[in-house]
């Protein structure tokens, strides 16, 4: 994750506009850690939709993989910002999920909820995707929001294309026993302990 030092606050933070970074601001950040990405196995990228649809981003990642110790590169989309998009953007992320299904890169797609919409929405990419991250308290079911789709419904479909299933943001013991129900092995949240500081250890 990219943070620069607030000398005002003393603290590290997101840099401004960093959604909107180019790819080559990305793809120097990348190759400057790069002697430090040595042990790592996996390298996950957060990106825009304006970014995986750059009409450079297949050069992107290919320099990425070529140039850097990177041994399988994670992309991760936000369905909300996939909602967002205009129909035409949405057509052009199906043709470059395509592309890199031939590339050593697995695509995550985030904060998936319950909704129909955006259900329907996600169908045609399944195919080209490796997990899909829920948000449990979509799934939470009260008098002010209606399911639309079940984490079961959702389980069942996305095992069609071998779709590897997170749950995050994971907090109480219901929402523990619905994953625990459901077998769902990756999981995330603080009922399973809080961040740590390492420098009062």
């Amino acid at each position: 994750m990219l943070r620069e030092y607030n000398q005002h606050t003393n603290k590290w933070q997101l840099p401004r506009n960093v959604v909107d970074f180019p790819l080559s601001k990305i793809v120097s950040t990348i190759q400057e850690i790069n002697p430090q990405l040595n042990d790592i196995a996996n390298l996950s990228l957060n990106m825009t939709v304006s970014q995986i649809t750059d009409f450079r981003a297949e050069y992107f990642f290919t320099l990425v993989l070529g140039t850097t110790n990177i041994k399988q590169l994670v992309i991760e989309l936000d369905a909300n910002d996939i909602k967002r998009a205009n129909i035409f953007k949405r057509k052009e992320i199906l043709h470059i999920l395509r592309k890199l299904k031939q590339l050593p890169i697995k695509v995550t797609i985030e904060n998936v909820d319950s909704s129909k919409k955006t259900y329907n929405l996600l169908q045609r990419y399944l195919p080209y995707i490796t997990y899909l991250k829920f948000n449990i308290h979509s799934f939470n079911k009260s008098a002010n929001h209606w399911i639309d789709i079940t984490l079961a419904q959702w389980q069942r479909r996305i095992a069609i294309f071998n779709i590897e299933m997170i749950v995050g943001k994971i907090e109480d013991t219901n929402q523990v026993a619905l994953v625990n129900q459901l077998n769902i092995p990756f999981r995330q949240g603080y009922a399973y302990g809080h961040p740590e500081n390492l420098k009062n250890k």
